[in-house]
């Protein structure tokens, strides 16, 4: 089935708010198993951060209403946190591409296609789903694989 609303593959393509509805309607209309699995997770997230990441992350938790706190919305800020698309973030993922047109696959253990064409895949979607995609990355892969 379609699963581009699953916040665990998909946490990016998914907005605050989408999250915070999904989870008031869980709280509310969920049952108490549902509402007792999902403190569950966010006191298992809780307790399984560092200091500095709860902080960040409680600025924007602890200004939701009670019916809108939950795992889900907890997990998610996380990841929004942890894995925040700067500017910085995306030049260093466009320049995998490059580095690899140049090096190709002389860096790579073994010279391994499998776990480079799984890197550069993860480096394409994380890059595809904030729009920054190189046009050239195509290019640059297949050029990189010529280099033995």
């Amino acid at each position: 089935g379609d699963d581009s609303s699953n916040l665990i593959k998909h946490w990016s393509k998914l907005s605050l708010e989408q999250v915070i509805d999904w989870q008031t309607d869980s709280n509310r209309y969920g049952g108490d198993v549902n509402r007792q699995t999902s403190q569950w997770l966010q006191t298992f997230l809780y307790n399984s951060s560092t200091l500095e990441l709860r902080n960040c992350v409680e600025v924007s938790y602890n200004g939701l209403d009670p019916v809108q706190k939950g795992g889900a919305v907890y997990f998610f800020l996380i990841l929004k946190e942890m894995f925040q698309m700067t500017t910085d973030v995306v030049t260093a993922l466009k320049s995998t591409f490059s580095t690899f047109r140049k090096e190709g696959l002389t860096k790579i253990r073994n010279k391994n296609v499998s776990i480079i064409s799984r890197q550069l895949e993860a480096v394409a979607v994380a890059l595809h789903e904030v729009g920054a995609l190189p046009d050239e990355a195509p290019l640059d892969i297949l050029e990189g694989f010529l280099i033995c």
